[in-house]
């Protein structure tokens, strides 16, 4: 049974996971007196519970300190789950963070981290994945882009793609046949400044475009302006 408000139906659902429920209950009363439906899960050594992924707005990992083989648990992860993920950490290093980031993880929160400061970050990432309330899709050389259901495939079969790399691809495709550089799609997918050495963008490109291999007519869909930023060449 999930945890939330009294009377309340509809609310953001959030899946936290934790080897400390105890520990964990402080922040889930937080987040169900701010209205989101929290189911507490046991973490185990499992890559992830199928059920979670249904319907989850949000998945929560309350990770502790970080061993080689519990990263590598994140991209089979990413194999059942799509949407958002934030990790709640003990004080590691910026490489380790940077891995993280690599591994498909949205967001991360230093332990211990102020209540109002996890609200505020979990409230932005929602915010900025809140357009799947538009259902829009665009098709290109069998590749439909559903921005309203969030899903990408093509002709039928689903490619999955992580939360960040979908707002990415979705950004490039609304804007086919135009270069953007990087302050624009820093500011425009990240919402943050381009600080002129980060090669984020670069990353999650790369991974799409990886995605997109497989399949012969999408695997030259977007395309590296030298000097200039990318382009997404798909026709209508």
């Amino acid at each position: 049974m999930p945890y939330k408000q009294p009377g309340q139906d509809v609310c953001r659902s959030i899946a936290f996971l934790t080897d400390n429920e105890q520990g964990a209950k402080p922040l889930v009363d937080a987040l169900v007196r701010e209205d989101f439906s929290v189911h507490l899960l046991k973490k185990s050594r499992d890559v992830l519970p199928q059920h979670t992924t249904k319907d989850t707005d949000l998945l929560i990992i309350d990770s502790g300190r970080f061993s080689l083989e519990e990263i590598s648990a994140y991209p089979r992860i990413r194999t059942v789950y799509t949407g958002l993920l934030m990790l709640l950490i003990d004080g590691v290093d910026e490489m380790i963070q940077v891995l993280l980031y690599e591994q498909g993880v949205d967001d991360l929160l230093v332990k211990p981290m102020n209540h109002l400061l996890m609200l505020a970050r979990i409230r932005a990432l929602l915010r900025r994945n809140g357009q799947r309330a538009t259902p829009a899709a665009l098709l290109f050389n069998g590749l439909e882009i559903n921005s309203g259901l969030r899903r990408a495939s093509y002709r039928g079969e689903e490619i999955p793609f992580t939360s960040r790399e979908f707002d990415l691809l979705c950004h490039l495709a609304h804007n086919a046949c135009t270069t953007l550089d990087r302050d624009h799609l820093y500011k425009t997918v990240f919402g943050i400044e381009y600080n002129g050495y980060d090669r984020s963008i670069d990353m999650y490109v790369a991974r799409i475009r990886a995605k997109l291999a497989p399949y012969p007519h999408l695997a030259r869909m977007i395309k590296t302006v030298r000097g200039s930023g990318y382009l997404f060449a798909g026709e209508y």
